[in-house]
C-alpha cells in the first residue's frame, strides 16, 4: 500500500482518490466495508476527503451517523480503494474499503471466465496498466500479441502476452503471464523475454536500425506466482544484449500494477532460502529386497528417495516401496503401460497403477524384470517398444550415475547423489546430479535427453538451492561428502544434453546466466546407450554467446 507520512504525501492521496471518484458514472453508489463487515452503502456526495496538518481525513455520513478517519496508507483500483485508518489518538489501525459494487462484480464475472478467455483479456489489461503508470509512454505495434515473430521464439512464447513501447525515446520491450497459467508457463517467461530480446536487437541491428533496438525489458508476473520467476531474473546479466531487466507484479483481481525491486545476487544467496529435502540415509528395513535383487542383480539398482524406496533398470522405476506407516511394496511401470507389462491385475492404488507385491504375484514381478532386461537394453530387439523409449532421461542420468567421470574425469565417483528434491511448495522440483571434483568443489548436473528451451533456467534454480545449501553448512549437517571439506568456491554448472539435442535458443539463453556462476555445456554422444562420451564442453556464460 502507498504509506503517507507527510504533507505532500496526503494531497497527493487526496488527488489520486478523488480521480477515481470523479471516474465513477454520476449517482454511482459505495459500500463501504470495515473489514468484512458492511457498514453502510453510500452515494459518491456522501463521503469527503481533506488534508488538515498534513494529514489526510475521510468522512462519511448517511442519515443516521457520521465518521471521520485519519488515513495513513491507501491502495486504489477501480473497483474499490482500501484504507488503512486510525481514529483518536491513532493507536489502533483499521481497514476500510470503499467497493463499486457494479465494477466488482464485473471483476468476478472476470475471474471466473475460462482459461481461453482470460488469456485474450490479459494483453489488453496489461497495457492499459502500463499507459496508465507512464503517462509519456506509446504502443508502438498496432497489434497486442500472444504469439511469436520467429520460429525460434515460437516454442516459448506459450501464453504470453508481448507489448512494444517507446517512453523517452527508448523502446522498451513488455512481456506478461497471466495467473491463471500453469506454473511451468509463468516460470517459463524469462527465457521467452531473453529470446525475443536478443531476436529483437539482432533484427533491428541487421537493418542499421540500431538506433531502434530494445534497451529495457519488463517482465510483469502474478505476485503469488513469481518467486523462481524474479530468482532468475537476479543471476542474470544481459548487459551484452544493451538492455536492462526490470519487474513488475501484477494483480489481476485489482487491476493493479507495482515494480518490483530485485535482490542484489548475494541477497539472494542468504536470504529467506527455501529449504532442501535431502536423501534418507539409512534405508529402512525390507523383507523383499534381497530377493528382488537376486532377479538380476547386476541390472538392478536400489536407490533411497525422500518419499520411498526406489527399484529401477537403467533408470525406470519398476517398484518401489513407500516410506509411509503402512508401506508396501508395489510394483509396474508408473502410468501402466499396454502389452501386458505393468505389472499385471491392478489393486485399487489407481496413483501408482500398479500391484501390491506378495507370494501370489511374485512370478509376475519375474516377468516384468526380464521384459526390462530384454526390451530397456541397448541391443533392444525393438526400439519402438515402450520400455526402451520411455523416460530417456532417465536413462542417461542413470548411466552418469553409475559413472560420472564419463562426463568429466576430475569429479569424484565416492560421491553421487540424484533426485534431491530442490524444495518444498507448490514450485517443488529435483537436482539430477549433484557431485564433487577432486578439488572439493561441487558441482551441480542438469540433465536433457531431448530439446527443452528451459535447461539453462532450470539448471539456475539448481544451483541457487545448492549454492545456498552450502552457504548454510548444509551438506555437513547433513552427512553429505563425508571426509572431505568443500571448498569455499560456489558449485560449478553443467548442463547436459546429447550434443544434437540442445534447444535451439540454449545460446541465447545460457550466455545470459550471470558470469560469476561457472556454467558449461557438455555435448554427448547421439548414441549414448552404448556407452556415454563427451563430444564438447565449454563454457557458455564467459564471454556471453547471442547465436
Amino acid at each position: 500500500m502507498n504509506q503517507i507520512v507527510n504533507n505532500e504525501d496526503a494531497t497527493a492521496a487526496k488527488y489520486t482518490l478523488e480521480r477515481v471518484r470523479l471516474a465513477m458514472p454520476d449517482g454511482s453508489e459505495w459500500q463501504l466495508f470495515a473489514g468484512e463487515n458492511l457498514l453502510a452503502t453510500i452515494p459518491s456526495a456522501n463521503y469527503e476527503l481533506s488534508v488538515e496538518w498534513g494529514k489526510l481525513i475521510f468522512a462519511w455520513w448517511d442519515d443516521q451517523r457520521s465518521q471521520s478517519w485519519r488515513v495513513v496508507a491507501y491502495q486504489v483500483d477501480d473497483a474499490e480503494v482500501l484504507l488503512q485508518v486510525t481514529r483518536g489518538l491513532g493507536r489502533e489501525l483499521a481497514m476500510i474499503t470503499l467497493r463499486n459494487e457494479a465494477k466488482w462484480r464485473e471483476k468476478l464475472v472476470i475471474e471466473e471466465l475460462e482459461l481461453p478467455d482470460r488469456r485474450r483479456r490479459y494483453p489488453q489489461m496489461l497495457a492499459r496498466l502500463l499507459a496508465a503508470r507512464f503517462i509519456q509512454i506509446k504502443l508502438q505495434s498496432g497489434q497486442i500479441k500472444l504469439q511469436s515473430d520467429t520460429p525460434a521464439e515460437t516454442t516459448l512464447a506459450k501464453r504470453y502476452a508481448r507489448l512494444r513501447w517507446t517512453l523517452g525515446g527508448e523502446t522498451i520491450l513488455a512481456i506478461g503471464v497471466g495467473e491463471a497459467e500453469s506454473q511451468a508457463e509463468i516460470d517459463g517467461v524469462i527465457a521467452a523475454g531473453l529470446v525475443w530480446l536478443a531476436n529483437f536487437n539482432r533484427q533491428r541491428e541487421a537493418r542499421g536500425q540500431s538506433n531502434e533496438q530494445a534497451k529495457r525489458v519488463w517482465f510483469c508476473l502474478p505476485g503469488a506466482a513469481s518467486q523462481t520467476a524474479i530468482e532468475r531474473l537476479t543471476l542474470l546479466d544481459c548487459s551484452h544484449l544493451g538492455a536492462r531487466l526490470e519487474c513488475f507484479e501484477v494483480d489481476e483481481r485489482h487491476e493493479s500494477l507495482r515494480p518490483m525491486q530485485l535482490a542484489t545476487q548475494d541477497e539472494l544467496l542468504s536470504t529467506h532460502p527455501r529449504e532442501l529435502d535431502w536423501p534418507e540415509a539409512i534405508p529402512a528395513p525390507n523383507v523383499w529386497r534381497e530377493r528382488i535383487l537376486r532377479l538380476a542383480s547386476d541390472f538392478i539398482e536400489v536407490r533411497q528417495l525422500a518419499d520411498r524406496e526406489s527399484y529401477t533398470i537403467n533408470g525406470l522405476e519398476f517398484a518401489r516401496l513407500s516410506r509411509s506407516q503402512d508401506a508396501r511394496l508395489a510394483f509396474g511401470i508408473a502410468g501402466g503401460i499396454a502389452g501386458g507389462i505393468s505389472g499385471g491385475p491392478r489393486d485399487e492404488d489407481q496413483t501408482n497403477r500398479s500391484s501390491v507385491l506378495s507370494e501370489a504375484n511374485f512370478f509376475r514381478l519375474e516377468q516384468l524384470v526380464q521384459e526390462l532386461i530384454k526390451y530397456r537394453s541397448a541391443q533392444t530387439p525393438d526400439r519402438r517398444h515402450p520400455l526402451y523409449r520411455l523416460r530417456e532421461e532417465a536413462w542417461l542420468e542413470s548411466m552418469l550415475r553409475r559413472d560420472i567421470r564419463a562426463l568429466d574425469a576430475g569429479f569424484d565417483d565416492r560421491f553421487v547423489y540424484s533426485q534431491i528434491p530442490a524444495w518444498r511448495g507448490e514450485e517443488r522440483s529435483v537436482i539430477d546430479l549433484l557431485t564433487v571434483t577432486h578439488e572439493a568443489r561441487l558441482a551441480v548436473i542438469e540433465i536433457k535427453a531431448t530439446e527443452d528451451a528451459q535447461l539453462p533456467m532450470q539448471g539456475l534454480d539448481y544451483w541457487l538451492r545448492v549454492e545456498q545449501a552450502r552457504l548454510r553448512g548444509e551438506f555437513a549437517r547433513r552427512g553429505l561428502f563425508a571426509g572431505i571439506e568443500l571448498t569455499n568456491q560456489s558449485p560449478l554448472l553443467y548442463l547436459v544434453a546429447p550434443r544434437l539435442r540442445f534447444h535451439r535458443t540454449f545460446a541465447t539463453v545460457a550466455g545470459c546466466l550471470s558470469p560469476q556462476i561457472e556454467a558449461y555445456q557438455a555435448g554427448l554422444n547421439a548414441n549414448w546407450r552404448q556407452g556415454v562420451q563427451v563430444r564438447s564442453i565449454e563454457r557458455i556464460n564467459l564471454t556471453n554467446p547471442t547465436g
